[in-house]
Order: C-alpha cells, then structure tokens, then sequence
C-alpha cells in the first residue's frame, strides 16, 4: 500500500505461532459465546451446572494459550509444564483434587499466571480464576469449582503439550 511521498507501509509480520494463538482464541471465544450472552460465571440466573461448565472452559482457556505463551518464551520450561500436567491428571484420575495439591501444581510452572484473553489463573492467598469478560473472580480452590477448575486446566495442557 503507497503512503503519500511515494513511502512503502510496513505490513505486520506474524509467525506461525502467533496465527495458532488468534486462530485459538478466536475458537475460544466464540465457543463462550455460542453457550449464551457473556460469561454466566457470576450471573444470577447462572444455575451452578453453568456455573462449573463456565469455571472449566476458562481454566481450559487459560491453560492451553497461558501454556502455549509461556512455551514461546521459553521452550526449555516444556518438562515443568509437562510435569504438571501429570501431577494434574494423577489427581483428577485418583479422585484426589485439593485446593493445596492444585495451587502446587500451578506453583510448580516457570510462570506466576497462566491466562488467555477470557480468564487468568493466579495465585494470591488462594488459586483464583480472573473472568476478563465480566470482571469478576472465583476461588477455585473451593467447592464446587475446584474438580471443574483442574478439569479445565488438564484438558488445556494437553491443547498445548505435545
């Protein structure tokens, strides 16, 4: 495209891994949008079957683009990524999720949050889910979000790990 003064426009460069990312979220975000208006999280309509489905496809969000980033930046951090992810599906198959056995898991990544466009995972006093699109946060270390929450975040490891 010609700019006055006869100046060429730079066109953006993107690689590979960045069209994965917005080709990602962009299927994330119209997943969240197809399953009603916004984010039901905290919604006062929001039954908790919504509510749990809501916690899980956000943690999933947030762990395979969080992963995904984090992996770009640094692909020496794949083991610790991968070794959560196993410590993660141990818990979720033994039946053995708790609140301090999730916040390790996450505390053991080369990372302090893991989170995409929709959601943030972090650790404060407790692990707690960000919901970027209403603004809003839950404690995911609690009942019932908790199954829901380690859920999520195994299914978004294994989006991102190979």
């Amino acid at each position: 495209m010609m700019h006055s003064a006869g100046k060429t426009k730079m066109k953006p460069q993107f690689q590979f891994g960045d069209t994965l990312l917005a080709l990602l979220a962009s299927g994330l975000l119209a997943l969240s949008l197809m399953s009603g208006p916004g984010c039901a999280l905290f919604s006062s309509g929001a039954t908790t079957e919504q509510k749990l489905i809501d916690v899980r496809n956000l943690s999933r969000a947030a762990a395979s683009i969080g992963t995904q980033e984090a992996l770009a930046q640094n692909a020496t951090w794949l083991p610790r990524f991968v070794s959560a992810r196993e410590q993660l599906r141990l818990m979720v198959n033994n039946g053995a999720v708790t609140g301090a056995l999730l916040r390790g898991v996450i505390a053991s990544l080369p990372v302090k949050e893991l989170k995409s466009p929709q959601a943030r995972i972090a650790i404060t006093s407790a692990t707690t889910l960000f919901d970027a699109t209403v603004g809003s946060r839950v404690n995911i270390e609690q009942a019932p979000y908790l199954y829901a929450a380690a859920l999520g975040m195994l299914d978004g490891f294994n989006d991102a790990l190979p």
